[in-house]
């Protein structure tokens, strides 16, 4: 009767690490999306020169193709959701365990974010990746639990989600997400318009955590020891933000203090005149398609006549 028993747990301890590898191969093969571009960043050998490095605002903001359209670059829109500094600094160390260094880094401050530096948002969508080592180490300091999820599949499978089995699903099947169409090199277009969606603001109070204000500045130091010129980046908010943010102009003085410090430049755009325009923005934090370009035809505006030294037209 044990012995029947041992050889049923087995059977099914077999089963589900199994069943765990089929749907990771799912997410890992496909071709679009949010799991395409993780594996491009965490699995891939890449050569860009340059990234954009922050959250979903610089995942939605940074259009990629218009950026390199207009300077000549080879750029990757390296962003995680909810990315806190804490985050992007273990998500710059995991891509460089496959890829090259780039020329330049645009680092989104993510002024009203820099008060959280304890949660890996939508953490499931990383399980299969990490088969890179980095990744795995760095997040599992954030998280103690990730190598659990990891390496054991009775843990793991109940934080799966219904959303990443569906993926791994229509990856096996051939089947594009609704919205994978919608991704170039980690950038991501919303095509939303309807500007009535901006919900009622929630006015708080914010700033840099301990951690977040040292893994920002080890951001910093990895990039001067690796010659990688660095740009601080605060892209544009819904009416600057000041009906959200109350303290932002304490946070941009603290962010202008670090590149003061670090004879760094810090591209504000955080009040550029369209921020006032409710058709530009999907909330009080991401803009649309429509105002992603805007935005970027500044940045790369900036970047042509910063670093490039090649005169670009605004």
């Amino acid at each position: 009767m044990i012995k029947k028993a041992l050889i049923y747990v087995v059977c099914f301890t077999i089963g589900l690490y199994a069943l765990r590898y089929l749907h990771w191969k799912g997410l890992l093969t496909q071709k679009q999306g949010y799991y395409a571009k993780y594996r491009t960043a965490f699995l891939e050998k890449n050569d860009f020169d340059v990234l954009f490095l922050g959250s979903s605002r610089v995942a939605m903001h940074y259009n990629t193709a218009l950026f390199d359209s207009l300077t000549g670059s080879n750029s990757f829109n390296l962003s995680l959701s909810g990315a806190t500094p804490r985050v992007s600094l273990a998500v710059l160390k995991a891509y460089f365990q496959n890829s090259a260094l780039p020329k330049c880094i645009l680092l989104e401050t993510d002024l009203h974010n820099v008060n959280v530096d304890g949660d890996i948002m939508e953490f499931n969508n990383y399980f299969p990746f990490f088969k890179n080592k980095t990744l795995l180490d760095e997040f599992d300091k954030i998280d103690p639990r990730m190598k659990y999820f990891y390496y054991n599949a009775f843990y793991s499978w109940p934080y799966t989600g219904y959303r990443n089995l569906n993926t791994s699903l229509h990856s096996w099947l051939g089947i594009n997400g609704k919205i994978d169409d919608r991704f170039y090199k980690g950038y991501v277009r919303n095509d939303y318009e309807n500007g009535s969606c901006l919900k009622l603001a929630k006015p708080y109070t914010a700033g840099f955590t301990a951690m977040n204000g040292k893994c920002f500045q080890e951001i910093i130091t990895f990039c001067k020891q690796n010659n990688i010129q660095l740009i601080l980046v605060s892209s544009p908010m819904f009416a600057g933000g000041k009906i959200d943010l109350l303290n932002k102009q304490q946070i941009v003085t603290i962010v202008d203090a670090y590149a003061e410090i670090n004879e760094l430049q810090h591209w504000n755009l955080s009040s550029t005149p369209y921020c006032n325009q409710r058709g530009l923005f999907i909330d009080h934090f991401h803009m649309n398609y429509k105002g992603a370009r805007l935005f970027t035809s500044k940045l790369a505006y900036l970047y042509s006549n910063n670093c490039q030294k090649n005169a670009l037209n605004p």
